[in-house]
């Protein structure tokens, strides 16, 4: 099979999972959650390994702390998917919240008078306010709000798939 042809189709599956994900968002936080613990499961088992097996390893006794504690998580994130995914959600909106401050910040300090000034102002307002949202409607902006960021990314992604697929396939060269 051609790379374009492996492109478009992965394109076109990412975009069906993106919409489905936007109709269906509940279902879709749930799997974000459940893929965040397996993630923290995981890691904290590798890092335990590693730090258990390996004597040369600098700084043992903090690598194997953290790993049991990405352990931990893990299997309460698995274990209780809800308060796990009110978490994350509230992990998303305190991002957004500082990174739009940290934008409006340097909107004002240093990008007054550039044409990136409004720009800034602009998606700063938008993050703070997206991170003020969650914070203000949880838990219920937690049923919902994984679910569609999970959908918008897919619908991003596979979208840039099928068109840099149709594009590369279009010049012939691949």
């Amino acid at each position: 099979m051609k790379g374009t042809t492996v492109l478009i189709i992965s394109g076109v599956l990412a975009l069906l999972g993106g919409f489905a994900a936007l109709v269906f968002p509940l279902p879709a936080s749930f799997a974000v959650t459940v893929f965040v613990g397996w993630a923290f499961l995981i890691s904290g088992a590798l890092g335990l390994w590693a730090a258990f097996s390996d004597k040369d390893m600098p700084h043992r006794g903090w690598s194997g702390f953290f790993s049991l504690v990405d352990l931990i998580v893990g299997v309460w994130m698995l274990a209780q998917p809800l308060p796990a995914m009110i978490s994350l959600t509230l992990v998303i909106g305190a991002l957004a919240l500082a990174s739009g401050i940290v934008r409006l910040y340097l909107a004002l300090t240093q990008f007054r008078g550039t044409d990136m000034f409004w720009m800034m102002i602009l998606s700063g307002l938008i993050s703070a306010g997206l991170g003020l949202f969650v914070m203000f409607r949880l838990p219920e902006a937690s049923l919902v709000l994984l679910g569609t960021l999970f959908a918008i990314e897919l619908v991003v992604i596979g979208t840039t798939l099928l068109s840099l697929g149709l594009a590369l396939r279009k010049t012939g060269k691949f």
